[in-house]
């Protein structure tokens, strides 16, 4: 308590401007190419506002050299102030971080948008906030699919007849989708919308090859026969006239639009085809402010920091530069989001996509095995070389040793 009072006192300084120092603190992110600028232009925007607080914005690499970067800066006691992390990478180091809810501002707080609140808590309290997420969707040729689908049935029946061999030489010429093997909420995204689930409610059991699990895979199996499968991004041969149409990310969007471009064609996106719901997996990071090594001032300023990024007139901003989701309330009903979405139609798909079915990760402390675990049997399947009941059975005895532990 003495802490929060001094933070908060720090934060009611910062506040006026009249720290006697200027606050330094370090953010470490994974924001390259088209995300970078909007951030540096937020982040300069808010220095410009709080000349007392100088923001060092260190770009560690993609996600998985950030994520290696983090476990090695908290385990030597020396992470930075605050960074972007998944949920997985939260729940590694709980303890190593700021409860927010006692230093945000609670109409902050109440801005939140309940899914992406529900997100960010972990064992009831809110260690973190929502910043680049994005939502699973359906990109699609427009001259090749003149109406998207809408349900599995006629998502595999369209790939399926998109699929074409022109050369006869037994390799297809053209794929009607595309599947990548290192993302796996691909599957999850499906197994939501089939009502299953990796682990029941309680995490006692694991329930991944349960009879909805089974009906999940078995339609991933026959999809990944008229579909590109490959671990990079689907954005090249997309642009390369090799896919049809294909399930990614809202944040895929920029790269997505530029492949189109390159190839010469109209790129239109849909929402996802559902099944017995229309539930679709959100992606991205979150922010979580470190309280291990940083001073109250830093910890003040790092406040004050996210508080901003959280403004409606900011995130509409980030969302509208990167093709990222609005992440508060204020900013997903603001005029500006529904006159942008309006000229920009694709994006109010995206953002109707994340009100109808966004969901995010299950909280286990171990997902971050969990998922890796996943990867290697959903891999096996999309290659041929599992069939879906052998894979999940398997999948499902790992798990049961990983939850065990």
């Amino acid at each position: 308590m003495k802490r929060l009072g001094t933070i908060l006192a720090a934060l009611a300084f910062l506040a006026v401007g009249v720290w006697a120092e200027k606050v330094a603190i370090t953010f470490w992110h994974a924001m390259s190419e088209r995300h970078s600028p909007p951030l540096e232009y937020l982040t300069q925007k808010f220095m410009e506002e709080n000349p007392n607080i100088q923001v060092e914005l260190v770009y560690q690499g993609g996600y998985g050299s950030l994520s290696q970067k983090l476990i090695a800066a908290v385990a030597a006691g020396e992470p930075p102030t605050l960074a972007q992390q998944y949920e997985n990478w939260t729940t590694q180091w709980l303890e190593a971080l700021v409860p927010l809810e006692d230093y945000l501002s609670p109409d902050v707080i109440a801005d939140l948008h309940p899914r992406f609140r529900k997100m960010n808590t972990f064992d009831g309290k809110l260690l973190t906030v929502p910043f680049n997420k994005s939502i699973i969707v359906l990109y699609y040729r427009a001259d090749l699919v003149p109406e998207p689908p809408t349900t599995w049935e006629e998502f595999l029946d369209l790939a399926c007849a998109l699929t074409v061999d022109e050369d006869g030489d037994g390799i297809p010429d053209r794929y009607g989708t595309g599947l990548r093997p290192p993302n796996p909420e691909i599957f999850l995204t499906f197994l939501a919308q089939n009502e299953g689930s990796i682990l029941s409610e309680d995490w006692a059991e694991v329930t991944i090859n349960n009879e909805a699990g089974l009906e999940t895979m078995e339609f991933i199996a026959k999809l990944a026969r008229c579909a590109l499968v490959q671990g990079g991004y689907l954005s090249g041969p997309f642009g390369d006239g090799l896919i049809a149409m294909f399930v990614d990310t809202s944040a895929g969007y920029p790269y997505n639009l530029a492949a189109a471009q390159r190839g010469g064609f109209e790129m239109k996106v849909a929402k996802v085809p559902c099944h017995k719901n229309c539930a679709s997996m959100v992606q991205g990071t979150n922010l979580g402010v470190f309280s291990v090594n940083q001073t109250d001032e830093q910890i003040a300023a790092a406040i004050k920091y996210v508080e901003f990024l959280l403004k409606p007139e900011n995130t509409v901003y980030w969302a509208k530069e990167t093709g990222y989701l609005p992440v508060t309330i204020s900013g997903i009903e603001s005029q500006e989001w529904k006159l942008f979405c309006e000229e920009h139609p694709e994006r109010k798909v995206m953002t109707e996509q994340f009100l109808v079915g966004g969901f995010g990760q299950i909280h286990h402390p171990a997902y971050w095995d969990i998922r890796n675990a996943m990867i290697t049997y959903y891999e096996a399947v999309l290659r041929g070389e599992m069939e879906p009941k052998e894979a999940l059975d398997a999948l499902a005895a790992e798990l049961e040793m990983i939850i065990s532990e």
